[in-house]
């Protein structure tokens, strides 16, 4: 945002505006579009920020390290900005190579096929594609939803270590419906299932007539980087259907990781245990 791009007043931009977070932006995208550095009086004088004002946000963004100044006393951003986008670009990535696979579980599956990944404490909706079907439930991707209640991100914390785990888990475990897990001793204990057999299910934990079954999506260093799977009425499944989607469910994991780069065996053998 530059000078002549301030909000309109009383606009809602305004609104929520937080002043000193707007000028380190103005900051960033400047420093962004003239990559030979600027001095803290040319940025003072450009964005019109005090220079004060200039020096802090840029001390704070070094001290952070995001950006560095050179002997001449010239500001840039780091590389640091680099390492957030390339942890931008790999999500993004994932859902590009993800799709294909997706749209075959969802074809063959004949139910929404979802992918999800984690931010902070909540699931994040990467992609979600849906049948050609009279009724069917459509989750929008950019959508957060809740680790503890969702087949798609259980089947990915459990993977993580314990500690990981727990710094993605809510303080308190909200309780959506009857089936919902909200202990946290307990959701460990079905990680516990989900770690030997590959897959996660939400049986109307989140909402009512709704079930989900995930399974995890491992990087080529074999750390789980998503949770994949289908949902669909529990009105739909039945002991006879429920055998066919789980293998399913976990071969799309399995092509998934693989496109991205995981060599591991762990597909098969879970798979193997399904009768």
């Amino acid at each position: 945002m530059t000078v002549s791009e301030r909000p309109v007043p009383g606009s809602a931009r305004q609104k929520y505006a937080v002043p000193a977070v707007e000028q380190m932006l103005d900051i960033v995208e400047y420093l962004a579009r003239n990559q030979h550095g600027c001095g803290i009086t040319e940025l003072a004088r450009e964005l019109g920020i005090s220079v004060n004002g200039v020096f802090r946000i840029l001390k704070c963004l070094s001290g952070r390290g995001y950006a560095e100044v050179d002997a001449g006393g010239a500001y840039r951003l780091s590389t640091r900005f680099f390492t957030l986008g390339m942890t931008l670009q790999a999500r993004f990535e994932l859902r590009r190579r993800a799709r294909p696979h997706l749209e075959w579980l969802c074809e063959t599956s004949g139910a929404t096929a979802q992918l999800h990944g984690l931010r902070e404490d909540r699931a994040l909706v990467l992609d979600c594609v849906t049948p050609v079907a009279g009724v069917f439930l459509q989750v929008l991707p950019g959508s957060l939803v809740e680790v503890h209640a969702s087949a798609f991100s259980k089947a990915l914390l459990a993977f993580l270590s314990p500690d990981e785990a727990r710094r993605h888990l809510p303080r308190k475990l909200k309780r959506f419906t009857e089936h919902t897990v909200a202990s946290k001793e307990k959701l460990f204990e079905e990680f516990s299932r989900v770690r030997a057999c590959g897959l996660a299910y939400d049986r109307e934990d989140y909402i009512v007539g709704i079930y989900c079954i995930g399974a995890p999506v491992f990087d080529l260093n074999q750390m789980p980087v998503a949770g994949v799977g289908v949902t669909g009425l529990v009105s739909l499944l039945n002991p006879g259907t429920q055998p066919a989607l789980e293998r399913m469910v976990l071969t799309c994991a399995e092509r998934i990781s693989g496109a991205i780069g995981y060599t591991g065996d762990c597909y098969a053998a879970w798979k193997r245990q399904i009768r």
